[in-house]
């Protein structure tokens, strides 16, 4: 029966036979020199006597006759001073290898979440040139926009209204209107409806190309218009809708009355409304919000501060 003990130097565990106890055996290890404690009895059985502290004497040979040759030792004799080797421990030897595959996987593990949540870099990206504009009241250099909404090309009316509650404001919406056609070039076209108290005027009969020429001609009518007065814009957003745009910019600062009625007409004739709104109240907002998004367009809150 094998004992098992840890060596005093590398604290490995060791086995020895039992025969060996309270003598002394070698680390397999280490090579240290371990003390084997006494087998412990087993209850029932008698005491086992103490084993030998050392080794019987080795016969000695009886003395050559003189002048006789010495014969040798026989071959495997053992050494006068012997100590046992002690043998490892199996189980010793699975556990360092249960924890060296769990710390391999551990690693493995590690880099995978590593591989999963850091993603490289896409150079194969455009990068926006420096030049590009910002600014609400910049010209789009990215196609047909207003205020940094995009447009289609074609067939694009913008509403104005021109009653007292843009007073402050119809400046600013002057400005995008024609910074927007600008952006349309010359391959698009576009009409403007100048809602007043009184009536509503379109600024040319049908719709004309865009770029600087129309650009142009919006400035020479529209800087001269002074707001005032009451407008009424279900009616200039139903005149507007007459003339079959694809795209309607409805500049405004009031709440539209039976918005979503005009806005679901807009719908079926597939005419996409954006609504912007420079400094309006909730209702206002609410109001514009719900005639843009009911027919796919964006509503737009512009602050002062941002002109």
């Amino acid at each position: 029966m094998a004992i098992k003990i840890r060596c005093s130097e590398c604290r490995k565990k060791i086995s020895i036979d039992e025969a060996f106890a309270g003598g002394m055996c070698r680390c397999p290890y280490c090579k240290a020199i371990v003390y084997v404690a006494e087998a412990a009895p087993v209850p029932g059985e008698g005491v086992r006597p103490p084993a030998p502290t050392g080794r019987p004497d080795m016969p000695q040979p009886r003395p050559a006759a003189p002048g006789a040759a010495v014969p040798p030792p026989p071959p495997g004799a053992p050494a006068a001073e012997h100590i046992p080797t002690a043998r490892p421990v199996k189980i010793q030897g699975i556990i360092t290898i249960v924890l060296l595959a769990l710390l391999a996987l551990m690693v493995a593990g590690g880099v995978a979440l590593t591989l999963m949540y850091i993603r490289t870099p896409d150079y194969n990206q455009p990068v926006p040139d420096d030049d590009q504009p910002v600014d609400l009241l910049g010209v789009s250099r990215r196609g047909p926009a207003v205020a940094d909404v995009k447009l289609a090309r074609d067939a694009v009316l913008y509403v104005l209204d021109g009653g007292s509650s843009m007073r402050d404001t119809f400046d600013a919406a002057v400005v995008m209107t024609e910074n927007s056609i600008l952006s349309l070039t010359e391959k698009g076209t576009f009409g403007v409806l100048l809602c007043s108290e009184g009536e509503d005027e379109f600024l040319s009969e049908a719709f004309q190309p865009g770029g600087e020429k129309g650009q142009t001609a919006a400035q020479e009518r529209l800087r001269n218009v002074a707001p005032s007065g009451a407008t009424d814009l279900p009616r200039a957003l139903k005149a507007a809708l007459e003339r079959k745009p694809k795209t309607l910019v409805l500049f405004a600062r009031k709440p539209v009355d039976d918005c979503l009625e005009l806005a679901q007409q807009a719908k079926e004739q597939g005419v996409t409304i954006h609504a912007l709104v420079i400094d309006g109240d909730p209702e206002v907002n609410q109001s514009m919000k719900a005639l843009a998004e009911t027919t796919g367009g964006t509503a737009r809150v512009v602050s002062k501060s941002e002109l």
